[in-house]
Parts: structure tokens; C-alpha cells; sequence
């Protein structure tokens, strides 16, 4: 990357000024590839590249408005047979077996150190105590590090009993309408559950509910049409998904099939794309996972294509709405990054402010965002640029020597 270059020294005192943080190589190079993107962003953006031009709107939506041309194509084939009524939904609401279930979370993973995980738990009961004594579920949202369901009141979904994780479907399925959990721990962390009344959320919950109904009755028509169209996994194929998972970058570009039928094919270049929004650990799950759990993410991914691919050969168009939607999504990525990399300003592209935004980063004071994935890997894929392991734990070592001789003790890890 020229002269941008993110040293061992550097990426050691970030490591320490993140302290607590894990001395560990996974979540020490996710900070390192972070630097590297952040940077391509600025240099990119001094190039003279539209980060806001169609190319880069075309991979930061890419997720998005391939799910609204599925949902659109659903709609039109199943829609008019899914009628439901508010009265339907509120007797289905009553007796319980499907619940709207919303969340706050303090997140924690397996490379928490246990001085934060401690932080966090004890912030979770903090969050409960002040719904105890009287305050908002929204108030208590707003501390939730679940960035997905923050902005939706925490909502997760519509579930059945048995399809949350263990302890969370367990506090889910013993609340009354309009209760909170005590604090709850997954593998995620930390939650307060709650179980909204029907007054809040009627709605929102007719609307879910025939989602749900509709997903299961195109299921039944998808395995039909997977039938009749000669649907076939290609040899091998469980084996090069396992392998993509191990870098789902390496595989953009590949043409090669996982799977056809009549009128079209899977290819490992898209299912590289869909691996992009799948966080380490479940890549990590996909490259240990058995065939059939292999093959059946390739039948899913396989039937989302031909679904995307037929609404496309019938020249399907997302409402303008809806195109203006992501286009303004975008741009507020853009505005966001602009302002903390100071893209703007007159010496950009800056790396004072790049280091300033990781030392901002990392003693929490700005709050992590991620990039869109795809968008990530764009920006990444029009500069050169090396991520060394080796120098990732070269870093992790001198943070520790730093930490050692100043006293402190870092986060676990290795």
C-alpha cells in the first residue's frame, strides 16, 4: 500500500490502548484488517474513485436487493393465497406458540478476556435494574450492542419454541406479553429478553406471521421446482465449500459449478459473495461441518438463485422506493466515513486521521461499524495490500512485553 504501512510496533500499541482486549490472532487481525480497509477507503477516495457511484453502491447493496427481488418474486407467486386477518393473528398471538421476541445484548465471545466479560455482565444487570425500577425498554435498547435488531426496538423475529438458542428460547417461552428476562447468557453474551403486548407490536405481528406462513408454503413449492428442474450438487462440491470457508475472498472470481439446473447454475463466485455476511465463527462451523450440512447450504443458496434468476429472465424491477432506499443507505455509509477519516479535509487522504480514528476505535471511543462486506472487499481489491500472520503475532507478542512491564495483564488469548 506505497507508504501506508501498519507496523508490528503500531499494531502492538493499539493493542495495548485496547486494553482490556484478547491477545489473540483472530480478533488482533480482524483490528489489522480493519486498518487495511479503512485506508483503502481514504486512498480510494483520494483517487478520485466515486464511493458513492454505481459500482460501489452495486456491492454495498448487493445482499439487500437480491433479498427484495426474492421477496417481490414470492409475493407475486404465493401473496393472493395467504389471507390473514388481525383477529387470526391475535388468537394465534394469545395462545402463545409463536412469539415476537426482542433482546438487548452486551456482547461476548470466546476471546473476551474475563475482566471484560465481568464488565459486561455486570452492565447487563445494570440495563435490568433499570427496567425494574421503571425504565423504558427503549432506554435499555439503546445500550445494546446488537446493532441489527438495536434500531428495531431489539425485535429478533417471529419464533416457535425450539428455534432460538437453548437459553434464550427457555426465557422467551416462560414470559407473559409485556415481561422481561432476567439476564440470560449464549454464546453471544449477555441478554435481557422481552416478550412485547399486542398493543405494541399487532401490526408488526400479522405482518410477520403471514411471512412466516408464506416462507413455509414456498418452501413446499421450492423443493417442487427443485424436483422438476433436475436440481443436481456437483461432485465434490461439500468439499470446495469447505475449503471457500476457510478465505471466501480466494473464490470471488471462480466460475466453477456447485450445483445447476435447467437454466442455470450455482457458482462458487456467488457463494463466496454469500460467505462474505457470515461472521468468523460460523465460517469456522461451515469448514468442520459434515456433507449433509454442506449440501443443504448449497440447496438453499442454489434455490435462492434460481428464484433471483427466474424473476430477473422476467425482467422484474425493484420499486423506485426502494432503489432510492439503498442509494440513501449508501450515501450515509459514505457521509459516516467521510467525517471519521476526514476525506474532506485538505490534506486527505490523511494517515494522522486514519491513526487517530483507530486509537478513537480501539479505546472506545467511537463505536465499532463495520463496512458493508462486499463493498469491504472492493475497496480492498483495487489496492495492493499484504496482511502478514506472522506479523499479526509478531504484534501480539510485543503488546504483551509492553503489558508485562507496565504491570498489566492483557486479555487471554494466544
Amino acid at each position: 500500500m506505497g507508504d501506508w504501512t501498519l507496523t508490528e510496533e503500531r499494531l502492538a500499541e493499539l493493542i495495548v490502548l485496547a486494553q482490556p482486549f484478547p491477545l489473540d490472532s483472530v480478533p488482533v487481525q480482524q483490528l489489522a484488517d480493519h486498518w487495511v480497509s479503512a485506508a483503502a477507503l481514504s486512498l480510494q477516495s483520494a483517487a478520485g474513485d466515486s464511493l458513492a457511484g454505481s459500482e460501489a453502491l452495486a456491492e454495498a447493496a448487493w445482499l439487500e436487493r437480491r433479498e427484495a427481488v426474492i421477496d417481490a418474486d414470492r409475493e407475486a407467486r404465493l401473496g393472493s393465497e395467504m389471507a390473514l386477518d388481525a383477529a387470526a393473528a391475535g388468537e394465534i398471538f394469545a395462545d402463545g406458540r409463536l412469539r415476537l421476541v426482542a433482546h438487548t445484548l452486551r456482547r461476548v465471545g470466546p476471546e473476551t478476556s474475563s475482566s471484560e466479560r465481568l464488565l459486561q455482565q455486570r452492565t447487563a444487570e445494570r440495563l435490568l435494574t433499570t427496567l425494574v425500577e421503571g425504565g423504558s425498554w427503549d432506554e435499555v435498547v439503546d445500550e445494546s450492542e446488537d446493532a441489527a435488531s438495536r434500531s428495531a426496538g431489539g425485535l429478533l423475529g417471529l419464533f416457535a419454541r425450539g428455534e432460538l438458542p437453548t437459553t434464550l428460547d427457555r426465557a422467551a417461552f416462560q414470559l407473559e406479553p409485556g415481561q422481561v428476562s432476567s439476564v440470560v447468557q449464549s454464546a453471544q453474551g449477555f441478554h435481557i429478553v422481552y416478550r412485547p403486548r399486542f398493543t405494541e407490536i399487532g401490526t408488526l405481528y400479522l405482518e410477520q406471521l403471514r411471512q412466516r406462513f408464506l416462507a413455509e408454503s414456498d418452501a413446499a413449492a421450492n423443493r417442487q421446482e427443485l424436483t422438476s428442474r433436475g436440481f443436481d450438487v456437483a461432485p465434490a462440491a461439500d468439499v470446495v465449500l469447505g475449503r471457500m470457508a476457510g478465505d471466501p475472498a480466494e473464490w470471488l472470481e471462480s466460475a466453477q459449478p456447485l450445483a445447476n439446473w435447467e437454466g442455470g447454475t450455482l457458482t462458487a463466485g456467488v457463494v463466496a459473495r454469500y460467505l462474505h455476511f457470515l461472521p468468523p465463527e460460523s465460517l469456522a462451523e461451515l469448514a468442520g461441518a459434515d456433507e449433509d450440512a454442506r449440501i443443504q447450504l448449497i440447496t438453499e443458496l442454489a434455490t435462492r438463485e434460481l428464484r433471483y434468476g427466474d424473476a430477473m429472465e422476467r425482467g422484474e424491477a425493484l420499486s423506485p422506493s426502494l432503489e432510492e432506499g439503498f442509494a440513501a443507505a449508501h450515501a450515509d455509509e459514505i457521509e459516516y466515513w467521510t467525517g471519521v477519516l476526514e476525506l474532506d479535509a485538505d490534506d486527505a487522504p490523511s494517515r494522522s486521521a486514519l491513526a487517530r480514528h483507530m486509537e478513537l476505535l480501539v479505546s472506545r471511543q467511537l463505536d465499532a461499524r463495520s463496512m458493508p462486506p462486499l463493498f469491504e472487499q472492493w475497496l480492498r481489491g483495487r489496492i495492493d495490500h499484504t496482511v502478514r500472520p506472522r506479523g499479526v503475532l509478531a504484534a501480539i507478542v510485543l503488546a504483551r512485553g509492553m503489558l508485562s512491564g507496565a504491570g498489566g495483564t492483557g486479555g487471554s488469548g494466544s
